[in-house]
């Protein structure tokens, strides 16, 4: 009885679908327009590319999908533009925004020309948001463009950006995935023990081993990790992309004679941790401080201490204080080409020096040129004073020969050879900051041990509070193996676990009482571009615009945009590759940057009936057969099976 049943099922199935299709062959028109659809070969982008083609051919328009290698797809994208959609994942932040929507953008993959209407308006939004300082006129700035470049101009249609999950034991509170562990740490405290857990004094995670101490040289997530536990940003940012003043620098302000010219102050009593050097230290060394009184703390052992560069001096943790100079030394050695790999990110600079009479402010002049590499993205440099302050004191020198900042700034005492010397090769290995620890001591390939530091300016960077750290000590093991370390942190032997790629365990975890499941939104997102420069989606029906009533103001390729994007149906494919897990973008901007991101500007969902006014209006008559819209396959699919339930019957 059962086969007869499945039999039966199968041939309902396929003869409705047999029938819908010949239905629908009957009253589709003509394919309007075949678009080639370019994307990176593997991974999950070729499956979006077959959903887009599949919804297209509701409104008459035909999909050729052409998949490329990741070298051969670049490109496509930037230099022949060989394309007429493309489905890329891109990592945008407000510091390159402009470079992609942008007619001189070095990532202008839509083909923004200044000719083709609002791109102008676009890009003086964009200007504005660069370039004021008051962050709510900025804010406006951004929303106004976000409504004009999604409802007017239409370059791309947003997808979707991943989520990542981190899973805490439920005894640990204070804790924000969003803020990231440093920020969060002052913050953070275990009411009780877990299972497993031996003291509540330290704190325990996995990485791989780190390979540079160094801000300057890093690019790897494991150093990176370290470092934010032991320096601290001279800028704070938020996670949603806002910019306060909880950190070492707590105000700033525009010249009002010159709009280029920005001053910025630091914080007061601030000071640089003891320049430990460590590299010789192990878990049997005496401690790096000794209490001499209730919270007074001298160096055990002077000798441990390294002597800088400049002076031969050192620190001790109460007498180095921060002051403007190691900003400004900071930024200029991010900006020489003798020592940083990312000068371009700096190139803005293009004049930068300590106030002449407050020790604790110093000045940057921008540069307003839009020769630059990111074509006038100069004036968003708040991202760039998110980085790790440097120790003026231990990394410069005196050698008086002159070296240039990628944006002409004269430099002295960045000299050609100065990577070489014995500060900065130990440096690389025994780093210290003026952040919230200390390192302590590594075994190669199984452990690196910080500890807290009693020096540290005690200020929470998330609402700028006053703040001390509950943990004395954290502990990071080399575990590169993921399930091991799963295996370890369910044992209770590892305190926190990034558990996005065990999405079964995750499940399970979130109904589990012992622990605590974060989500954050990851920084990239896909997108599906249009080609402004190709026939029907641009090229000269860019110029051409609507007659009828209430479209006036739009043409008729971004009518056929608006058409395209109202037939994709965003939602079913992220319910059916993505079991509905990641976050649906209506914007440009990534939503990750909340402060930004506007999820009430003008919104695509998927609607034939828009897309058959828009393309009505563009002069494509009768291309959206009727029974798309009245009967959608998922709909006549469920009639079908409750048909065939019936039957059962």
């Amino acid at each position: 009885m059962k086969i007869k049943q499945l039999v039966s099922l199968i041939l309902i199935i396929c003869i409705g679908t047999l029938s819908i299709s010949a239905l629908d062959n009957t009253l589709a028109a003509d394919p309007i327009a075949t678009l080639i659809l370019k994307t990176e070969a593997g991974g999950i982008h070729s499956d979006y590319a077959s959903y887009v083609a599949i919804y297209l051919d509701d409104i008459s328009i035909d999909v050729n999908i052409i998949l490329e290698e990741w070298s051969v797809f670049v490109g496509t994208l930037l230099i022949s533009h060989d394309f007429d959609l493309a489905i890329v994942n891109l990592n945008h932040n407000l510091r390159n925004l402009r470079s992609t929507f942008y007619e001189y953008g070095f990532m202008n993959i839509a083909g923004f020309e200044s000719s083709i209407p609002y791109c102008n308006l676009s890009d003086d939004l964009l200007e504005l948001g660069l370039t004021t300082i008051d962050f709510s006129d900025k804010q406006t700035a951004y929303n106004n463009w976000q409504q004009l470049i999604m409802d007017k101009i239409v370059p791309a249609l947003p997808f979707f950006s991943a989520r990542k999950y981190t899973s805490i034991w439920s005894n640990l509170e204070g804790y924000d995935l969003e803020w990231q562990l440093s920020n969060c740490l002052p913050y953070m405290e275990f009411n009780g023990l877990h299972e497993g857990q031996v003291s509540t004094n330290e704190f325990i995670i996995h990485d791989a081993m780190w390979s540079e101490m160094n801000p300057l040289f890093q690019d790897d997530d494991a150093s990176e990790k370290i470092s934010s536990l032991v320096t601290e940003p001279m800028l704070q940012i938020t996670p949603g992309g806002e910019v306060v003043n909880t950190g070492i620098i707590n105000d700033w302000e525009q010249d009002i004679g010159n709009p280029n010219l920005f001053s910025f102050t630091l914080r007061d009593n601030i000071f640089w941790n003891p320049s430990f050097n460590v590299t010789e230290r192990t878990s049997s060394s005496a401690p790096l401080l000794t209490e001499t009184s209730p919270d007074v703390w001298e160096v055990t052992d002077p000798g441990s201490l390294m002597s800088g560069l400049k002076s031969a001096e050192v620190s001790d943790g109460t007498n180095q204080q921060i002051m403007a100079k190691d900003a400004v030394f900071t930024l200029l050695a991010w900006s020489n080409l003798n020592i940083s790999e990312e000068t371009y990110y700096h190139e803005w600079i293009s004049d930068i020096y300590v106030d002449s009479v407050d020790s604790l402010t110093f000045w940057v002049e921008i540069d307003d040129s839009t020769q630059t590499i990111f074509s006038g993205f100069f004036s968003n440099f708040w991202d760039t004073l998110n980085y790790a302050l440097l120790p003026e004191f231990f990394l410069n020198s005196t050698n008086p020969a002159i070296t240039y900042s990628d944006g002409g700034v004269k430099t002295v005492g960045l000299y050609d050879e100065i990577v070489s010397t014995p500060q900065w090769v130990t440096y690389s290995e025994s780093v210290f900051g003026c952040g919230k620890y200390m390192l302590d001591y590594y075994i190669k390939n199984s452990v690196t041990i910080l500890q807290k530091s009693p020096f540290w300016m005690g200020i929470g960077s998330i609402d700028g509070t006053a703040q001390d750290l509950d943990f004395q000590t954290i502990s990071i093991r080399v575990i590169l193996d993921f399930s091991s370390a799963l295996a370890e942190y369910l044992a209770g032997k590892l305190d926190l676990f990034e558990i996005t790629n065990f999405p079964v365990e995750r499940e399970a975890q979130e109904s589990d009482p012992r622990f605590v499941i974060h989500s954050e939104l990851d920084e990239s997102m896909s997108y599906l571009f249009f080609n402004l420069r190709r026939a029907l989606i641009g090229d000269i029906d860019n110029y051409i615009y609507l007659t009828e009533p209430g479209k006036e103001e739009y043409t008729k390729a971004c009518a056929i945009r608006k058409a395209i994007c109202y037939t994709i149906d965003r939602e079913e494919i992220n319910t059916l590759l993505h079991n509905g897990d990641y976050h649906l973008s209506q914007s440009i901007i990534p939503p990750y940057l909340s402060f930004w991101y506007n999820e009430g500007i003008f919104q695509y969902s998927r609607d034939l009936n828009q897309a058959e006014d828009w393309l009505e209006a563009a002069g494509y008559i009768g291309v959206v057969p009727e029974f798309n819209k009245m009967f959608p396959l998922p709909f006549v699919m469920v009639i079908l099976l409750v048909a065939f339930s019936r039957k059962k019957k």
